[in-house]
Parts: C-alpha cells; structure tokens; sequence
C-alpha cells in the first residue's frame, strides 16, 4: 500500500518529468510561502505586518488620498489625468456619505473616506473586478490548465510580496497590469479592431501609471510605422486630453514625478540605490548625484531600447522582460510593487520553456525571486544612515534579481548585435 508521502513524490515526480522549468519555478515560490507561514506563527504574525507599510493608518492610503486629492485643480500629484479623473468619478458618489469639513487636510479627509461604508464598499468592487479581469487575461497568457494554473495564479498574484503590497497601499498599478496584458494579447492581431483596443488598453495603461507607453516600443520593433502613429496617437489622446478635466499640463506633471523622484522610498530603481550608495553612503553632494545617476539611467535605457528595437533574434519573453526592467529600474518612482511589471515575462517564459537548462535555471531562480514572500524579521534599522525597514529591504532584494535579468539580457541582446555586425557566431567568437 502507497503511503500518502510516497504518493506525493510520485505526483512530484511526474510533473517534474512533464516540465521541469515550470515545477521547479512553483516549488521555489511555495518553500518560501511554507517559510513565510511558519514565521508568522512563531513570531504571532509579527513578520507579517513588517513586511507591509511601515506606516499602519495609511492602510489603501495610495486609493483614497487619490480620491481625496482628485478635485485639486492645482494639480500637485504624481499620478496621470485619466487616472485622476477616475478617481474624481470616486469622490463624486462616496462624498455625499461623508461629512468632510471645511478646510480638512488631506490626510484627514483620506481617513474619512476610507472610513466611510461607500468608500470601502466601493475600493472592494474595484478591487475584486480588477482581479477578476486580471485573472481572465492571466489564463489567456499561460498554457497550464486546471490546478496548475490554479496554483501558478495564487502564488504568483495573490500570494506574491509585490502585489501584495500593492494591495495594501491600494495603487492603482495592478489595473495598469491588466491593459498592459490586454495590449500584449491584441496588438498583433489580424482583427484591426482588436488592434485597436489593444491601443486603447495601452493608453489607459499610460493614463494610470504613464511609463508602460514603452509598451509600444514593440510594435516599433516590427517596423510597423503605420501602426505605430496610430498607437501613439491613441496613447496621446487617451493620456493628455484628460488635462482638459482635471487641469495641469504635461509639464507640471513632470515637475511632480521629478520631485518625488527625489526623494529616498527605498532602494528599487537605478536613481535609489545609486543615491543610496553615493550621497548617503558616501556623502556625496545631491547635485553631482543626480547627474551620475541620470547618466546610468540614460545608457542602461538607451542600450534597453537599441536591444528591443533591432535583436531580432531574443526571444519575444525575453524582449518583454527587458522592458520590464526598465519599467522598474528605469525614469520614475521605484517602489517594491512596480516589481509585478515582470509578471508577462514570466508566463511567457513559464510558456515557451519546458528544459532545464543553465540558463534557464538561472531565469527560473531570478524569476521566482522576484514573488516570493519573505518575513520581515527586523523592524526599522539604519541603512546608509536612513531609516530602512524590512519592506524597502524585501523590496531592495527582489530589485537585485530584476538587475541581474537585466545585466544578462543586456548582454546577450548587445553581444549578438556587435556579432552581427562583425558577421561571427558565437563559436567564430570562442575561438579567436
């Protein structure tokens, strides 16, 4: 008779043998999330809520102080018009249950609406149709099937670290995922009209979180031109008319992004850790700073986009993960979610490739590195003479494997390109 742990080998062992890239990717993913459980008992869920907001009242704060901010015709805040219209939409049917007094505060009038029964009533609605349509387009994207699929969308979405964390902050980047994954599914379609929304869920993606318009950088790549003018136009409209609504320009919100660039949220992006590492760490003035860090931006995006635009031979998961890192390393405000912007690549990735080689043993590892849930042991220490807490240092590791994504298809992208135009192979290359 099979014991129940000779039954589990067996059933391990079998799907091992039937893709070994994609059991070993959840195996990872659910080793640390059996980790993660057992902290949290022992420490009685102490290193649950470290690795979370440091900040507790301001739970869906990044939702509600939207909300609370969308009517300010100054137009002081870091996110998009269209975005900021929605969240007007917001305010006008939850403001008539709330007494908001005159002259409150932001952060007061954020604490009222989400304290009221319509504000939270109404966060949920958008929250579980956000998931549910995330989910419709992540079953789209993956070939498992069943509870593989299943499993691959708990640990990968629901039980993640970034989207998590983007869940308790409330942003609105997780509805910025899902255009992003309803352009990637139509945007090479026959249907023309398929095409077309696919540019239209692009400009909502750019007109919630304005940088997935590099997405377009993929249709450029197919030397559609056509095509391409007609997506940016749509982007455009989609992303700036909406100034019209909420006042501003598209000057003064880069003014905002910039500022708040600025300033130290943790260590995710390319501009963080290099100020991290040269004006806290090394004393080094703000001004000379920013300067090295814009030039380490600007050649790790210029190289980005020479690889996107002329590899023709890196695979296509590939090519979305570069622009994955650039959408987390890259221009703006790193915070450990934006992380979830390599959730495309890795179904691809998952999707195209069944062996186990060393490279992609060593996607596999970077990948599931990037989800994993990992306790949050210590709670407010001194790193580069700041205060960093357990979630900007979950935050700060996962952004290391997403740097070594980069780094690798980096050179492979340019290695190939300098072969190709030497006309070599890579064997021509070994042997000189």
């Amino acid at each position: 008779m099979v014991g129940p742990v000779d039954a589990l080998k067996s059933a391990y062992r079998k799907e091992y043998e039937r893709n070994p890239v994609f059991t070993l990717f959840l195996t990872i993913l659910i080793v640390f999330f059996m980790i993660f459980v057992i902290a949290a008992f022992i420490t009685g869920g102490d290193t649950i809520y470290n690795v979370l907001n440091a900040n507790r009242s301001y739970v869906f704060s990044d939702f509600f102080e939207s909300v609370a901010t969308s009517n300010n015709r100054l137009y002081n805040v870091i996110y998009p018009p269209l975005i900021v219209v929605f969240y007007l939409v917001i305010r006008h049917f939850v403001t008539p249950y709330v007494d908001i007094p005159p002259g409150a505060s932001v952060d007061e009038q954020m604490m009222l609406l989400r304290g009221s029964q319509m504000g939270i009533m109404l966060f949920v609605v958008i929250t579980l149709v956000t998931f549910y349509v995330l989910y419709l387009v992540f079953s789209k994207t993956t070939k498992e099937e069943g509870i593989r699929k299943g499993l691959l969308f708990a640990f990968l979405v629901l039980l993640a670290y970034p989207f998590l964390y983007a869940l308790e902050r409330g942003n609105s980047i997780i509805m910025a995922l899902v255009f992003c994954f309803i352009f990637l599914l139509g945007y090479r379609s026959e249907n023309k009209y398929i095409r077309y929304a696919s540019y239209i869920a692009l400009g909502c993606a750019a007109g919630i979180k304005i940088y997935p318009a590099i997405l377009g950088l993929l249709i450029l790549r197919d030397r559609n031109y056509k095509e391409m003018a007609k997506c940016v136009l749509i982007v455009a409209i989609l992303a700036f008319v909406p100034f019209l609504i909420t006042g501003g320009t598209p000057l003064l919100l880069l003014d905002n992004i910039l500022s708040w660039s600025a300033a130290s949220l943790g260590f995710t992006n390319i501009s963080q850790i290099v100020t991290a590492i040269l004006q806290e760490g090394l004393g080094m003035a703000s001004g000379t700073v920013s300067i090295i860090s814009y030039v380490f931006l600007g050649i790790f995006t210029l190289l980005s986009f020479i690889v996107i635009l002329f590899d023709k031979e890196m695979k296509f998961w590939k090519v979305i993960a570069l622009i994955g890192c650039n959408l987390i390393l890259g221009f703006g405000i790193g915070v450990q979610y934006q992380i979830i912007y390599m959730l495309p690549a890795m179904l691809l990735f998952l999707n195209s490739e069944r062996e186990l080689t060393r490279g992609n043993l060593f996607y596999i590892i970077c990948f599931a590195m990037m989800m994993v849930l990992i306790p949050g042991i210590v709670s407010g220490v001194s790193l580069f003479g700041a205060a960093a807490y357990p979630s900007a240092a979950i935050g700060a590791m996962e952004s290391f494997f997403v740097i070594l994504v980069a780094i690798a298809l980096l050179h492979e992208g340019i290695a190939r390109l300098c072969r190709n135009r030497r006309g070599t192979s890579p064997e021509t290359d070994a042997a000189a």
